[in-house]
């Protein structure tokens, strides 16, 4: 889990009831609390519809921030 100490992204792709959140709140979880690290959650939707909304606010890229 190099990812976590280097602090990148992470995507999980899988069908419906894969286990793709427990396992993004566990990583998270462990990011927090074993390397101090900001972790953020979106589902696809979420994510989609917040990229949208700062388009559309003239704003794009502040999501990263």
């Amino acid at each position: 889990m190099e990812f976590t100490t280097a602090a990148q992204n992470l995507v999980l792709v899988g069908g419906t009831g894969t286990g793709k959140t427990h396992l993004a709140i566990a990583i998270g979880t462990s990011g927090i609390q074993r390397h101090n690290k900001k972790v953020r959650f979106f589902s696809a939707v979420d994510l989609v519809n917040r990229l949208e909304q700062e388009k559309s606010a003239g704003k794009q890229g502040r999501l990263a921030l």
